[in-house]
């Protein structure tokens, strides 16, 4: 028995033809018969070596999308290669893979493979890895291109390889995942794949639930769980707890997504794979194998044929990575570009430097020079034109060749190379690509626009619009938001020419686009997410994060905090309980039991947070350990056995410590008392947060909360920062942190409360402005001494 702890046939025509085998010697290029033999030869003699270990280490990406996610913005170039802080996102893939030690790249490209072909060609990477692009005009899910991958015999199948689902931003070293799956492999030789999973990071509307060991690092179950339907519970196969137990598992925990409050605590699917060759095969043998996730990672766990399992590993948390980041910077930011949405969020990282050293003034791939200026702001030093009263508000990235007019206001945007922006025009967290005029009196909010795009003057861009290439909008137009505009016009996946309905529902498209845009514009309204039509039929197999409703959150310009459900992440722990629970835990009886379990606990509410007894007693040992002065490592351990024995979760627990600290600091006498004051305090007792913090932006948050709740505390906010900054509880990158969260301005907070949100927000803001000012000319003094 166990308890339950809540805490936290299609045919496949492979067009050999267009695959160029290039050598890693740079030897010439054969014909197709050639290309095989040379990469059969290789994988030969890699296999008569002495040490496997010693071959080269592969990794596949797979360049197509599978979706139609970026569709407007790509319907003359492939989404691998669109920009992000003006690289290509392939280019920044292959810096990831090129410091993992990776020798050999096969991307897999369906559509636009020729400009994926040219690229790599003129690639400054073909020079230092052996770049291969496998087309094929029939793969349509990434099981198709897997099928077709192992058609080809290239990979060797005696090393594992390296899977990139979707284009990466990464510091990481993905070979510490590699050597990790070895080692697995080493006890238990049925692994076939090692998922990358991050810990933390923001909430986002795909977010799993993963069924884990944790001592083996073992997957058992994975749930699709998107944001919108929203389930309201997970069901977990009856096999996994009916069956005996195996001897060596004793534990079970549930990851699942980070919650709206927070950017830390929740797992994520970092979309990166270790594979062993069984990997395609399986894929292969099962021709219904089509998402990796949904069909070929629950066929594997779910089939006792196979005998086959899948670990996962928790990225940058290797025990000597941690020595080696001990600050928390650099080595450890691994984010997949998979939605506009992401692609916002991972420019903003950039330019902040959390990503560091791939930022744009020291080592961004294959970019621009650029000058690093106060408040993260990066100007190429190729040409710029900026008026004298132009504002940078940054984070800001401004390409080459840009011209940007008097009174322009440019806030947490890019801009690519050869821009020219009007006079009297804002934009605001915009993505601008190449070649882009703006004319003047124009506002862009929260809006990607692609290259040759032609704004007119007066244009207002509402959030959300994505602006694909070659569009001309007309002077004075106002689109509005969450809009999508193609210079072609949209059609559906199941498009026929020839169908009447079709070209009627082509010709209203065509007038609308006359309406809204105007006859200057030269371009066509698409639908929105939420015009797209649901499937006809009720096929359970459907991928539930492209349905509409989730979708819609998936675009850049939406906040997740105006989800009318409930969004916290958690985390659960099943364990072997060495007392007999009651047998009402688990309801079996009769016909309602199915395949699936619905699991209850008695006393156990799971939205309810933890029961008021925790908190009493939460409070007397808090107080008593104050009282006493006992040791900080006893107080916390006193803490945590309260957290396990009542199942409350570190983050009640964590906001306990925070407000019985925030009531000892008093909020009269001056602000040099009130500093002194708080300062001492958290030197001598913080770390009892700090233990039960993923992020120290948490113990931040925390402190503002507390603050709302008792409103004299909001008008010293700043200086509760600044106390928490000078005794080591709250780093640098945790009060940045804290002033990008959405919770922090008092997004999702009850009504009464978002104008004190509000306001202690301000206060704090106006110190981590300062303390990041500081730390920026700082960082000018110092490379001015360099020179």
């Amino acid at each position: 028995m166990f308890a339950l702890f809540w805490t936290s046939e299609r045919k496949l025509e492979l067009d050999r033809s267009s695959i160029p085998l290039t050598e890693s010697n740079g030897a010439q290029e054969a014909g197709p018969e050639g290309r095989a033999e040379a990469a059969s030869i290789g994988i030969a003699d890699i296999q008569r070596g002495d040490n496997v270990d010693e071959a080269p280490l592969q990794a596949v990406i797979l360049a197509d999308s599978f979706n139609r996610r970026f569709e407007v913005l790509c319907l003359d170039q492939p989404r691998i290669l669109l920009p992000l802080c003006s690289v290509p996102l392939l280019m920044w893939t292959l810096e990831s893979l090129s410091h993992s030690k990776v020798k050999q790249v096969f991307i897999f490209c369906g559509v636009h493979a020729d400009k994926i072909r040219a690229f790599v060609e003129e690639s400054p990477f073909q020079h230092l890895l052996d770049i291969q692009c496998l087309s094929s005009t029939t793969a349509r899910t990434a099981g198709d291109a897997l099928r077709e991958l192992d058609a080809m015999s290239l990979l060797n199948p005696e090393n594992p390889f390296i899977l990139v689902h979707n284009p990466i931003v990464s510091n990481y070293d993905i070979s510490h995942m590699v050597e990790a799956h070895k080692k697995r492999r080493e006890v238990d030789k049925n692994v076939i794949m090692t998922m990358g999973v991050a810990r933390g990071g923001r909430q986002h509307p795909e977010s799993p639930v993963m069924l884990v060991h944790p001592k083996s690092s073992r997957l058992l179950h994975y749930s699709l769980n998107p944001l919108s339907p929203r389930k309201q519970r997970v069901d977990f196969p009856a096999n996994l707890f009916l069956d005996p137990w195996p001897a060596s598992i004793d534990e079970y925990e549930i990851w699942s997504g980070t919650s709206a409050a927070s950017h830390r605590g929740g797992y994520r699917d970092v979309g990166i794979d270790v594979c062993e060759a069984d990997v395609p095969a399986l894929c292969t043998e099962n021709f219904d194998y089509h998402d990796l996730r949904r069909h070929f990672v629950n066929g594997v766990l779910t089939s006792e044929l196979l005998g086959k399992n899948i670990n996962v590993h928790l990225v940058g948390e290797e025990k000597a990575e941690e020595k080696a980041d001990a600050a928390g910077k650099g080595g450890r930011y691994v984010e997949r570009v998979r939605d506009t949405r992401t692609y916002g969020e991972i420019t903003q990282d950039i330019l902040r430097r959390w990503v560091y050293p791939l930022v744009p003034d020291v080592n961004i791939p294959g970019g621009s020079n650029y000058e690093l200026r106060r408040g993260n702001v990066y100007v190429s030093r190729d040409n710029v034109m900026l008026a004298r009263t132009t504002d940078l508000d940054g984070p800001v990235l401004i390409g080459a060749n840009n011209t940007l007019s008097p009174n322009v206001t440019v806030s947490k945007s890019t801009l690519g190379a050869k821009c020219f922006v009007g006079p009297n025009t804002s934009i605001e967290s915009s993505h601008i690509f190449t070649n882009v005029r703006i004319g003047a009196d124009c506002k862009l909010e929260e809006c990607m626009i692609g290259s040759n795009v032609t704004l007119g003057d007066g244009v207002v861009v509402g959030k959300g619009t994505l602006i694909g290439n070659d569009v001309v909008i007309g002077n004075g137009v106002q689109i509005p938001e969450f809009s999508r505009i193609g210079r072609a016009i949209y059609r559906p996946e199941d498009w026929d020419s020839e169908d009447e309905d079709n070209e009627e529902h082509e010709e209203a498209m065509r007038n609308h686009s006359l309406t809204v845009l105007g006859p200057d514009s030269k371009g066509f309204l698409w639908p929105t997410e939420e015009e797209e039509e649901l499937s006809d039929s009720d096929d359970e197999d459907e991928d539930p994060y492209e349905h509409p409703r989730n979708k819609r959150w998936l675009q850049l310009g939406r906040r997740l905090s105006d989800v009318s459900v409930n969004t916290e992440g958690s985390l659960s722990t099943l364990s072997i309980a060495s007392s007999t629970p009651d047998e009402s835990l688990i309801d079996v009886d009769g016909d309602d039991f199915d395949s699936d379990i619905e699991m209850e606990v008695a006393g156990l509410n799971l939205n309810g947070g933890p029961s008021q007894a925790f908190y009493n007693e939460a409070r007397s040992s808090l107080a008593r350990a104050y009282e006493e002065g006992h040791s900080v490592p006893n107080a916390s351990l006193e803490l945590k056995t309260l957290v396990m024995g009542y199942n409350s979760g570190i983050d009640p627990a964590r906001e306990e410590v925070v407000n019985f600290l925030m009531a000892k600091i008093p909020t009269e006498g001056g602000a040099a008392k009130i500093l002194q004051t708080a300062t001492a305090l958290w030197e001598r007792w913080g770390k009892l947060a700090s233990g039960l913090a993923r992020d120290s932006s948490d113990i931040a948050l925390d402190a503002q909360t507390f603050a709302v709740r008792n409103p004299a505390y909001i008008p010293w906010f700043g200086l509760i920062l600044r106390a928490l900054y000078d005794s080591d509880i709250v780093d640098e990158e945790g009060l940045i942190e804290w002033r990008s969260l959405s919770a922090a301005r008092g997004e999702g907070a009850k009504e009464n409360e978002r104008e004190k949100y509000r306001e202690a927000f301000a206060k704090g803001k106006q110190y981590v402005d300062l303390l990041e000012q500081m730390d920026s000319d700082s960082d000018e003094e110092e490379d001015s001494d360099d020179e």
